[in-house]
């Protein structure tokens, strides 16, 4: 099972050790008249109250000698003993969030990919997009990009909304719909059917068949708002041709959660 964590790169970096405890100072020899005359109070101040904290407080535990799935809430979200976590939390792909340290953690033996903001670049010119903009199309986006859909964008396609040819592959220019949703777009869009616009920003403005307006923006903002910066605006290069909706929906004999059991089971059985 593979598991994309989105973080920032102060949150993969090894937290600061904490410095050092002072050295103890040097035992002094007393002097025998003072202690004659101070033997009641040093009999008061002689009793050792540090077993009583201990056994209320308990002791910082050893960070990170236990599996994860072990340890207590208080370790798992402390990186080192004694001090809070002041690390930026990540997202699992899909939206979840997860604090800061545990993301840390989870990078031992982790594959990390660097995500770049295109930024100004002009697009790319052919028509699929390649791995460096497709990661960060799906960094920013996190999710389907239609209103009220939560399927991770790592099961999504990467979509021009302004219909290539006459669409650049861009940033600004390119989102996440889950297939079922690109297929509605796809057969189902049109003056008279559902119609969207995509700002440099990420965001995308869906007008449904009735009129009524969805605003929808990238699941990276909240945690990650650098990465939904503007990007190059892209201009169709001429209107795309029209297309009879409906009638070129393509007719399944079977539904795709179907097949996918089917190759599912037929992989099983070839194992």
């Amino acid at each position: 099972m593979v598991v994309y964590v989105i973080a920032s790169a102060d949150t993969l970096r090894e937290p600061e050790a904490p410095a050092p405890p002072p050295p103890a100072p040097e035992p002094t020899v007393p002097d025998p008249e003072d202690a004659e005359q101070s033997t009641d109070v040093n009999d008061a101040a002689t009793v050792d109250t540090s077993n009583e904290r201990t056994a209320l407080d308990g002791e910082p535990p050893a960070m990170f000698t236990r599996p994860l799935r072990e340890l207590t809430l208080t370790e798992a979200l402390t990186p080192t003993p004694g001090r809070l976590a002041n690390l930026r939390p990540a997202a699992l792909m899909g939206g979840q969030f997860l604090p800061g340290a545990i993301a840390c953690r989870a990078t031992v033996g982790a594959t990390i990919t660097t995500i770049v903001h295109p930024g100004q670049a002009p697009p790319e010119p052919r028509y699929r997009p390649s791995k460096r903009l497709a990661d960060f199309v799906r960094c920013r986006d996190l999710t389907c990009r239609f209103p009220g859909c939560k399927v991770p964008a790592t099961n999504c396609d990467v979509d021009h909304t302004i219909p290539w040819p006459y669409g650049p592959t861009a940033a600004s220019n390119l989102k996440c719909p889950s297939r079922r949703h690109h297929l509605l777009k796809t057969f189902w869009g049109g003056q008279s059917g559902w119609r969207e616009q995509q700002l440099d920003d990420g965001t995308v403005i869906w007008t449904a068949p009735d009129g009524r307006t969805y605003i929808t923006t990238p699941g990276s903002r909240l945690l990650f708002p650098e990465l939904s910066k503007p990007t190059a605006t892209v201009q169709a290069s001429r209107m795309p041709t029209a297309h009879a909706s409906g009638l070129t929906m393509p007719r399944r004999k079977t539904t795709r959660a179907q097949d996918r059991a089917r190759r599912v089971q037929r992989e099983r059985e070839t194992c």
